[in-house]
């Protein structure tokens, strides 16, 4: 039984997954497994034949199936590992250095009460946090939830730990498997966004001292040379627009309506900042300044039409998928006792 899984969610990047699955195997660990999620419609016969060569590897274990979204993919990938801590890797990201296993185990072995982990992201080929992040992040930002409309901070580039913190990354976030069986999955009904359902429901059920974190020490390279395997970064700003508005609705109406109903204006307003700040910061076809100012302006000019289009779509639906898909029925029906951590945890047989 592995102590460690690391769960990879992969769509139509065959060449990047296989860099990943490498770097992963390289890892100075003596207990883990990889669970892939592969649902690629274009297999390249080159790409496919590395993959094949790894599966020979008896750690690797690849789950192939026709396009599922991303918090589906990952919440079936969840349901098929087997260890104590599992670890969620995009595949268009790279763990830095061969620790990168032992250093995100490290501190859920030390702390009981620990039940979720981001790790620090590191961007380019030398990493820069600029003043400005820094004062941002130092300022409560980090894996934290906004206090008046609740929406996701992240700001993981940071060098100090955090703790407590609101959620977990989706790509370099781990997780003590109890926390599966007690609070479920990721709401699936969401392009963006989808690791926040899953950090309101911990955030509601936490036992005395429990607890997530965010932990400098492990680091994962961002490739964002790499285009998302959800198209975030290639997206026209009107449809970056209508994600993140369809999130508000889908996971947010769902969690917190009364707040999102009272305070809607505000959540458009909201929408038109984040996707300004996808513009300038994550947008492949805005690399130039011109490109940037126009489409900034061009949103803002047209921001009234595309709000009107996003209050058509219906508030999400009370329990969440999250709450009620595979992981809970699975985990609980395939349960024995496991206690490496120096208390009797539960864990997937």
């Amino acid at each position: 039984m592995p102590r460690v899984s690391v769960v990879i969610r992969s769509y139509n990047r065959l060449v990047a997954l296989c860099e990943l699955i490498e770097a992963v195997l390289a890892q100075d660990h003596d207990s883990f497994e990889i669970v892939v999620v592969e649902q690629s419609t274009n297999r390249p016969a080159e790409a496919a034949a590395w993959l094949g060569q790894l599966e020979a590897d008896p750690r690797l274990r690849v789950l192939r199936s026709g396009p599922l979204g991303g918090a589906r993919a990952r919440n079936r990938g969840v349901a098929a590992s087997r260890g104590e801590v599992i670890v969620c890797i995009d595949d268009d990201d790279l763990p830095v250095g061969d620790q990168f296993l032992r250093e995100v185990e490290a501190p859920f072995r030390a702390d009981p009460k620990l039940l979720g982990l981001t790790c620090r992201h590191y961007w380019g080929e030398q990493e820069e946090i600029t003043p400005f992040y820094r004062r941002l992040a130092a300022n409560g930002r980090v894996m934290k939830f906004s206090r008046g409309l609740r929406l996701p901070l992240t700001y993981p580039r940071f060098d100090q730990r955090v703790a407590p913190v609101d959620y977990v990354h989706g790509s370099g976030g781990a997780y003590r498997r109890e926390v599966f069986t007690r609070f479920g999955g990721w709401d699936e009904d969401t392009p963006i966004e989808d690791e926040t359902s899953l950090g309101i429901r911990i955030g509601r059920g936490l036992k005395d001292g429990e607890y997530l974190a965010f932990e400098p020490g492990p680091r994962l390279r961002r490739r964002l040379d790499v285009d998302g395997g959800l198209a975030k970064r290639s997206l026209t700003p009107a449809k970056f627009y209508a994600r993140f508005m369809g999130f508000v609705h889908a996971i947010l109406g769902r969690y917190y309506p009364d707040r999102v109903r009272w305070a809607y204006p505000a959540y458009v307003l909201a929408g038109l900042w984040w996707t300004w700040s996808w513009i300038w910061v994550d947008s492949q076809a805005h690399q130039r300044f011109h490109q940037k100012i126009s489409a900034a302006a061009a949103m803002l000019i047209t921001l009234p039409y595309h709000a009107i289009l996003a209050w058509r779509v219906p508030f999400g639906e009370t329990p969440g998928s999250g709450e009620r898909l595979l992981i809970e029925h699975e985990l609980r029906n395939r349960m024995t006792t496991y206690s490496d951590y120096g208390d009797t945890h539960r864990t997937a047989a």
